[in-house]
């Protein structure tokens, strides 16, 4: 049997919107949904294309038993395509859009059917790949559906935003998002913590807690002050780095920023003391740091060839630099 097709309650608002959509024969051509990774976008995402491909469904719910349900499950079902970078990769790639193409200028393949494609996240295509799936939403087949699934959609092309209908996904209540993880965790004393150090994202906080990630983030808060006390090198530690995620390893360090400029204005506590040292910084010095780690951020999501030692070192060496002028 399929999952339900609410995955998660937090959702259940855009859920009934696209469900009144349906019944109206009012479903657009193209959905955006946006909001931050880790409350279940892609879920959702997944739980809609099943309730769309389903040949009796239940209300607005896939039956989870009819061929097409069973097909969906599987990962064959033939009117269906998803694009998402390929393994080892940031970017969906200009072949996976052609293949896309080729697909919404058939016909489904059961009658009366659509055909579905979900694109996740939508900011992994690049300007080339971006302009090819606007040709698509332009002339789409009557038949087709595309689903765009963004973290951030500002950053997508306005021309693609404003062909497609936006649906806006935020943060779920915190006590939803603490029931939910407590029970995921069976118990414990860190959902708390963990759902505050991943910005109330109840499955960020999941991951984070299955990687064993607060550990991890403790062990580079501390690298961080010891670069500052003079006690670890930034070429050593830039070294010792270059064998983690850098995405990951940028995230923590724009959590940790965030956290503290929240701190320094509004006087939210943070979630580790070890940070406190730093806000000594002006606020000006915090934001320009920031920006220049948004920057390397974009610049690997973008998939440019850059040396990741050598980002780090630079990355070290500015945030040692900027703190002994001010500690």
């Amino acid at each position: 049997m399929a999952e339900p097709m609410i995955s998660y309650a937090w959702h259940a608002i855009q859920w009934q919107q696209l469900a009144q959509l349906h019944e109206e024969q009012r479903l657009p051509h193209a959905l955006l949904l946006g909001g931050a990774p880790g409350i279940g976008k892609l879920r959702f995402a997944r739980a809609l294309l099943a309730t769309l491909l389903c040949e009796q469904p239940k209300g607005f719910q896939a039956c989870g038993a009819c061929q097409a349900c069973q097909l969906h499950a599987s990962g064959s079902h033939p009117d269906l395509r998803e694009l998402t970078p390929e393994e080892g990769k940031r970017q969906i790639g200009i072949d996976q859009v052609r293949s896309l193409q080729q697909f919404t200028a058939q016909s489904a393949h059961r009658d009366g059917g659509r055909k579905l494609a979900l694109i996740h996240p939508a900011e992994a295509m690049n300007a080339y790949t971006a302009n090819a799936v606007l040709k698509t939403l332009e002339e789409p087949a009557g038949d087709t559906v595309l689903i765009l699934l963004s973290h951030s959609p500002s950053q997508l092309l306005p021309t693609i935003r404003s062909r497609c209908m936006q649906m806006n996904f935020p943060l779920p209540v915190r006590e939803q998002a603490l029931t939910w993880l407590e029970t995921q965790l069976g118990g414990g004393d860190s959902a708390e913590r963990l759902l505050d150090e991943s910005g109330g994202r109840p499955l960020a906080a999941l991951q984070l807690f299955e990687a064993d990630g607060l550990a991890q983030w403790q062990r580079q808060d501390e690298a961080l002050a010891a670069l500052v006390a003079g006690r670890k090198d930034a070429v050593a530690l830039a070294e010792e780095w270059q064998e983690q995620d850098s995405i990951e390893l940028l995230d923590w360090w724009l959590r940790r920023l965030s956290s503290l400029i929240r701190h320094k204005s509004a006087g939210q506590p943070m979630t580790t003391d070890i940070w406190l040292p730093f806000a000594v910084l002006p606020d000006e010095r915090l934001h320009g740091f920031m920006d220049e780690v948004l920057s390397v951020r974009a610049k690997l999501l973008r998939g440019a060839a850059l040396n990741k030692r050598l980002l780090l070192e630079k990355l070290l060496l500015d945030w040692q630099s900027m703190l002994r002028s001010h500690v």
